[in-house]
């Protein structure tokens, strides 16, 4: 008898084997599909790239971390890109976003503290910009203005529209003075940041 029986419970245990092979596949895939990249690199910008293609594809709204976006900025320019700033960096904790990269000196508006020192700074120094990401238009969204810094020191914000000028602003109908437009990618209607992530809706 106990013979006879060894052969249905070998199957059992290959059912089971190959169950669980199957479960590890499955779950293995799903961790691919919602893992969150930790370092600004290439493969990065590519996961961002793919989510967005999902969005185009299947109509589903992506959640782009803070790394994911500087990848994009680093290396996907100049589709992302702000005009002028080097070695971009996002950061996003709430609904806030910071901005940040290396600006050259000389675009910089007159400032009293900034001009005290402006000669003993190198020719790039680093900029940040801290707001919040509002509704503009279909295709387009607008980072609203809250904070600059440069070289570490507070600028006025009677200064920002000058320094967002000078790293590439355009005036555009309906668009605050102190608010850089963002141009969102094809087939993205709308952004906003949550949760210290960038939201993206078809």
């Amino acid at each position: 008898m106990k013979s006879r029986s060894r052969p249905g419970w070998i199957g059992v245990v290959l059912l089971v084997v190959l169950a669980l092979l199957a479960l590890g596949w499955w779950l293995s895939d799903r961790v691919d599909r919602h893992r969150v990249p930790v370092e600004v690199s290439l493969e990065a910008a590519e996961e961002a790239e793919r989510k967005i293609d999902r969005l185009r594809s299947n109509g589903e709204e992506v959640q782009l971390s803070g790394v994911e976006l500087s990848s994009l900025f680093r290396y996907r320019a100049p589709v992302w890109a702000v005009s002028g700033v080097e070695e971009a960096d996002v950061e996003m904790s709430g609904d806030t976003l910071t901005l940040s990269g290396m600006v050259a000196t000389d675009r910089l508006p007159s400032h009293p503290e900034l001009d005290r020192i402006r000669g003993l700074l190198p020719e790039s120094s680093r900029i940040e910009i801290t707001g919040q990401v509002r509704p503009f238009r279909t295709g387009s969204a607008a980072l609203r203005i809250d904070e600059v810094q440069f070289a570490g020191i507070p600028i006025p914000s009677r200064y920002y529209p000058d320094v967002l000028e000078r790293i590439g602003r355009r005036p555009e109908p309906g668009l605050d003075p102190e608010a850089l437009a963002l141009r969102l990618p094809e087939g993205v209607s709308t952004a906003r940041v949550e949760g210290g992530r960038l939201i993206l809706t078809p």
